[in-house]
């Protein structure tokens, strides 16, 4: 393998597994933070006892989390140095700010949590965990932020230094509410608190099957069919405004989510379909006449372009700037005033940096069949999530969960189930932005580090042996917090007793007589 395919392979590898961990860690910051306030306005001790329970697991999480993150941003500078010079400036700032502000706020007050239960008023433990949320809601959305802006970058300007072209940032506001950050935003955390609600039914599903804390376990399943319900619902909203936005700002992403080779009004969305990318054909499976029209652009006679006439669009637009350049070299040549000339060299170097951006070939576009199936199998499990939630509430309701044994290990089963969802999301949602790192101003291939292929082969291997190691006491942790429960307040649990035999009473209090 080339170093750009090693590299590729070692910085999925490594976000792959850190994405592992992220989701539950946002999702059960919000859920042990509304549990915690509804112990405040109830005093059902079960709510604290699993709040505290809980946030063990956030904690464990937490840990591996932050070490594995650690690891990817070292890997913009060794394995993709030419993206650090080029972006540096913009992607790093966010990056920053998520270190500065919502690292130091999660670490802090989740000891504060962890250790201050009975050391602190209620408030302000029931505070402690809205912040552990806060800290955590932040790290996600500058992070988002971040990555959002390869997807759409906006705020910038493309300038010429010693070293070679760069982005440098001109309006923060607008770099940070990009066209994409919102809705990758909520649709990114609406699928922690989804991986977070599907985890707790499973371990309280996993109690009540064992009867163990039983009772502790019937009112935290209630609380998170509730939370899960309301977050499954939302993240088909959500779904759809972000499929929205893609069709209008990342149309070549569309296409290949949908496989789609050519243009069509009226477009159909395909239940599935073989994907023969080396014909330039898709054979569709089940087509819904004018959906896709209409989800895309709100339109059932809509159009929605196709990857082939979508690649020569670019190949024109290309074009287009090259012949810019010679023209704008004329001006700048005339230009009297510094101002007109700096204006200029502005938009000499940016015709000069997007007419290589844009010319692409067809055979530069990654496994449209990856993007499709991917895309494909996170929709159909957002709908399944719907279902599975809304039943796992109804028999909470109705009280009827000890004798829906099925269901409850169909909830243990299912915890994977949202992780697989939203790893799928990030790989086609990042597979599919390709051939560009930063859409239509830098393509991936220019973005690597020249190192030797052995080197990045070698540090994959130390990352890969690291990394499986860190997973597998990641997941002894998290089996042994599981198995051993949360520890029960005063009262919280009833405590089985022996029933005396009322004959040997009888017979203890005649005795007693007769002496």
């Amino acid at each position: 393998m080339d170093v750009l395919t090693l590299s590729r392979w070692q910085f999925a590898f490594t976000a792959f597994f850190h994405f592992v961990y992220v989701p539950l860690t946002i999702g059960l910051s919000l859920l042990i933070a509304l549990m915690k306030t509804w112990y405040l306005r109830t005093g059902n001790k079960h709510y604290d006892d699993l709040s505290m329970f809980f946030m063990k697991i956030f904690a464990i999480n937490f840990a591996v989390g932050v070490a594995t993150g650690l690891t990817m941003e070292f890997e913009f500078g060794t394995n993709w140095s030419e993206y650090s010079k080029f972006v540096g400036d913009i992607f790093g700032a966010p990056l920053a700010l998520e270190g500065l502000t919502a690292f130091f706020l999660e670490s802090t007050f989740m000891g504060l949590f962890l250790f201050g239960r009975g050391r602190v008023s209620e408030k302000v433990h029931t505070l402690s965990a809205w912040m552990v949320a806060i800290g955590s809601t932040l790290s996600a959305l500058w992070i988002l932020i971040a990555n959002s802006w390869q997807q759409t970058p906006a705020g910038y300007r493309i300038v010429e230094t010693a070293q070679g072209y760069k982005a440098e940032l001109t309006d923060f506001l607008a770099a940070v509410i990009n066209h994409s950050t919102i809705y990758r935003f909520l649709h990114t955390v609406n699928g922690a608190y989804i991986t977070a609600g599907f985890f707790v039914l499973g371990v309280l599903a996993y109690y009540i099957i064992r009867k163990r804390n039983v009772e502790m376990a019937k009112t935290g399943f209630k609380f998170a069919a509730v939370f899960t319900l309301i977050a499954t619902i939302a993240q088909v909203i959500i779904g759809d405004l972000h499929g929205y936005e893609v069709a209008h700002t990342q149309p070549l992403k569309l296409a290949m989510y949908e496989g789609k080779f050519q243009t069509e009004k009226g477009a159909s969305l395909d239940t599935f379909a073989i994907i023969d990318q080396e014909n330039k054909q898709a054979t569709p499976i089940i087509p819904i006449p004018y959906l896709l029209s209409f989800l895309s652009y709100h339109d059932f006679n809509a159009e929605v372009k196709g990857i082939i006439p979508l690649i020569e669009e670019y190949q024109q637009k290309a074009k287009e700037y090259e012949q810019m350049i010679p023209v704008l070299e004329q001006k700048l040549q005339t230009a009297t005033s510094e101002a007109e000339k700096q204006s200029i060299k502005d938009q000499l170097t940016e015709a000069t940096v997007k007419a290589h951006a844009y010319n692409i070939k067809y055979e530069d576009l990654p496994s449209i069949f990856l993007v499709f199936t991917t895309f494909r199998i996170m929709v159909y499990l957002g709908f399944a999530f719907v279902l599975l939630a809304f039943i796992a509430y109804w028999k909470a309701k109705k009280g009827t969960l000890e004798n829906s044994k099925g269901l409850l290990w169909i909830l243990v089963l299912s915890i994977p189930l949202p992780y697989l969802a939203g790893l799928l999301g990030w790989i086609s949602a990042e597979v599919g932005r390709q051939p560009w790192i930063v859409t239509g101003m830098l393509l991936t291939k220019n973005a690597v580090s020249y190192l030797p292929a052995e080197q990045v082969a070698l540090s994959m291997a130390v990352f890969t042996t690291i990394y499986l190691i860190l997973f597998g006491v990641f997941l002894y942790l998290m089996f042994k917090t599981v198995i051993k429960g949360p520890a029960s307040s005063l009262a919280s649990e009833p405590i089985p007793t022996t029933t005396p035999n009322p004959s040997l009473t009888t017979t203890f209090s005649k005795t007693k007589e007769v002496k």
